[in-house]
């Protein structure tokens, strides 16, 4: 018995100008350079979709730095907690206002604890909430201790002069926590404000980026590739998106949903676990292209009767639609356009 050779690899991309039309996709990899026709068919959109990466990855980058800020406000928090109750303890020698300086030292983590609720009533989703809400419960916690040992802890080792030092390091540091809880935030803003625009609300774990080149989902036993535009986490799942631009149609077009569904076999061979629906989004509306074993079996078929194709090339259009040949981006080059 003969073993069967490795599958060409097909791109999703390819899959979609085959769903729209079999002669259109013919002629594009049948031109002597195909990566300027493909520069020349996206020329209008490409702009767009350059504008999308570079959103999507400013959310991430975003994301990212507010992140990192919320880590540095902790600690400073902290340290700023930790010098304070040294200073505290010299203070009492010098027999000041024990109860204004633990007023501040509270300040300092009624703050943070306000930060966080903020960031678990706005922004976290509910598994991420709980987290939060115990750092809350973690800093009140804290805070009882501090007022219950803060008057004895190291008192009996240094002088008032040092205590002023270390309180007016403290300020310092609260300062600092200031600073990166603001830039927090700053970041936090301008993320979300992206993703309002952009309709996302979701986690972005992948984008597909000219500039950065991520990397190609390919299923090498498939014989099937691409990148799609971005891939979202929803309820621990992961889910490809498309988007389309230009005009929006009156419901998906089979292409679109073709080139969808591929990303959805590609997820689901890069992650062990199929996505229930891809999401395939035009300017105006977006749809949710429910995914299953049928639509599987469509993309195989369509993967197959392109394999063939290759090797027959005897390709010719499967359409009667004038509309459809006249926004052909390949209508100058076909024999077999409708006039």
């Amino acid at each position: 018995m003969v073993e069967e050779g490795p599958r060409p690899i097909i791109s999703a991309s390819d899959l979609e100008k085959y769903g729209y039309c079999p002669l259109s996709w013919w002629l594009s990899i049948g031109l002597d350079d195909p990566e300027e026709d493909k520069k020349r068919v996206l020329a209008i959109g490409q702009e767009k979709h350059n504008d999308l990466s570079q959103d999507l990855n400013s959310i991430l980058d975003r994301e990212a730095k507010a992140k990192e800020s919320e880590t540095t406000v902790l600690w400073f928090a902290i340290a700023s907690t930790l010098i304070s109750l040294v200073g505290l303890s010299l203070v009492f020698k010098a027999d000041m206002n024990i109860g204004l300086i633990m007023g501040v030292i509270a300040l300092i983590w009624i703050l943070a604890a306000c930060y966080f609720l903020y960031l678990a009533e706005t922004i976290a989703k509910k598994k991420t909430k709980m987290i939060y809400e115990r750092i809350i419960l973690i800093f009140a916690i804290i805070g009882a201790i501090i007022g219950v040992n803060s008057l004895t802890i190291l008192e009996q080792y240094f002088s008032p002069e040092g205590a002023e030092i270390l309180l007016a390091v403290s300020l310092v540091w609260l300062i600092a926590a200031s600073y990166f809880l603001y830039r927090s935030l700053k970041h936090i803003h301008i993320a979300m404000t992206k993703r309002q625009i952009r309709n996302i609300k979701d986690k972005i774990t992948y984008v597909d980026s000219d500039e950065k080149k991520p990397k190609l989902f390919i299923s090498k036993k498939l014989g099937l590739s691409g990148r799609p535009d971005y891939v979202l986490v929803i309820d621990d799942g992961y889910i490809p998106v498309e988007v389309k631009t230009g005009r929006t149609p009156r419901g998906p077009l089979f292409s679109h949903i073709l080139q969808t569904a591929a990303y959805c076999v590609l997820i689901g061979e890069e992650y062990g676990e199929a996505p229930p629906y891809g999401i395939l989004k035009y300017e105006k509306t977006e749809h949710e292209i429910e995914y299953d074993d049928s639509l599987k079996d469509l993309v195989l078929t369509k993967l197959d009767e392109m394999r063939a194709l290759l090797t027959s090339k005897d390709v010719h259009r499967n359409h009667n639609k004038p509309g459809k040949c006249k926004n052909c981006s390949r209508r100058a080059i076909c024999q077999e356009r409708l006039d």
